[in-house]
């Protein structure tokens, strides 16, 4: 079991993430047997906290359960911080190679533990140096092990200690090593009526079939702007003014929104302006080389956070009316992007930065070659 936190853990918040739909299911399944679950919907979209939700209405000790902004019962104080024995949380760890320890993981998973019990939505800070096509610093390569499957499979054959349930919450399941996945089969088709599984993923598609197939999907949505504005505001005491700015480039995500409070962040628009103005006024081999550039050193999640903001900067081209612009800060930029792509190609250039974005994030398409067809894509685009 990871090391306690050595830090004061700052309580659940009470949050509304209006993912109707998924609770209106997740309410239905009372207190019985629960199938394995499969929380599917696009990153940033709440369906971690909803996982730690579900679990911790499930071990509640009152018969209707405690709510977050009221009095609870000593189950729900212990979820509120993460200290729950029945809740398992299994994050991916930084791969260590041919020297990696079976239990290696241990320790890692103590350090996210200890940040998710100050900020439920902060992302592990296992961390490489820059990427090129970003300034900001992105992951190390992670996995969750076939030795953290095997220690799941043995402890959810096992009563719950002071607890009705053990609930294993697998956060970026789509991280899951094959040989992991192929351990948990047997337990995800017979679970223990006492053992409660939920899968967790951006990515449904790079769990295997033999899993995704043998559990219920929950689907979650993009999160509205208001939600992510209470967000920013009542959890992370945001500026009202910056928290609306955030919430309206963030497409629905809570991780960029926090991103995005920060103004270095703001790096990603900067970068996605950058190449649709020079795409404008540069030959097609400036485009080839801000491929290459781009790819190098760049992790997935950096080049769709790119890709992501290029699809904002369009949109604003095509709406045109300064009054309705996202990024009001570099109007004149917006309005000069409009007038080399014209209102009547931007839904095409939409269109070829998300299938870009698709083959990138989901695909895993070779970087460099996907970013290549699609900035020469929008170079013959242009009027």
């Amino acid at each position: 079991m990871p090391p306690r936190a050595s830090i004061e853990p700052r309580p659940l918040p009470a949050l509304d993430l209006e993912q109707t739909q998924a609770f209106a299911f997740l309410n239905s399944l009372g207190h019985g047997a629960i199938p394995p679950l499969l929380f599917d919907g696009p990153d940033g979209t709440g369906k971690e906290f909803a996982a730690i939700e579900f679990a911790r209405r499930l071990q509640c000790e009152k018969e209707t359960p405690c709510k977050l902004d009221g009095p609870k019962c000593a189950s729900c104080l212990r979820v509120s911080i993460l200290e729950h024995p029945g809740i398992h949380l299994i994050y991916p760890t930084p791969t260590q190679g041919s020297g990696e320890d079976e239990e290696g993981d241990v320790n890692d998973i103590a350090k996210i533990l200890e940040e998710k019990r100050t900020d439920i939505f902060a992302s592990p800070s296992f961390r490489k140096e820059d990427s090129v096509f970003s300034s900001a610093s992105f992951k190390k390569k992670s996995s969750i092990r076939i030795a953290r499957a095997r220690a799941v499979i043995q402890r959810a054959n096992i009563k719950p200690f002071d607890a009705r349930y053990n609930a294993f919450i697998f956060i970026d399941a789509h991280a899951m090593r094959e040989e992991a996945q192929n351990a948990l089969l047997k337990l995800v088709e017979e679970p223990p009526p006492h053992a409660v599984i939920v899968f967790v993923t951006s990515n449904a598609e790079g769990l295997l079939y033999t899993i995704r197939s043998r559990c219920q999907r929950v689907r979650f949505f993009p999160l509205k702007r208001p939600v992510l504005e209470r967000i920013l505001t009542g959890y992370h005491g945001a500026d009202a003014k910056e928290a609306k700015r955030a919430a309206a480039m963030a497409q629905g995500s809570i991780n960029r929104a926090r991103a995005l409070l920060d103004s270095g962040d703001l790096v990603d628009r900067d970068t996605a302006l950058g190449l649709l103005t020079g795409l404008a006024k540069n030959p097609e081999s400036w485009a080839f080389s801000q491929a290459l550039i781009g790819a190098r050193g760049a992790n997935r999640e950096s080049v769709s956070r790119v890709l992501d903001q290029m699809s904002v900067v369009l949109r604003d081209a095509m709406v045109g009316d300064p009054a309705l612009l996202i990024n009001a800060d570099v109007a004149n930029d917006i309005e000069r992007v409009g007038v080399v792509y014209g209102r009547a190609r931007i839904p095409s250039a939409i269109e070829m930065v998300s299938q870009a974005r698709t083959a990138v994030f989901l695909a895993n398409a070779n970087i460099d070659g996907a970013l290549a067809d699609l900035f020469l894509k929008l170079k013959r685009l242009q009027g």
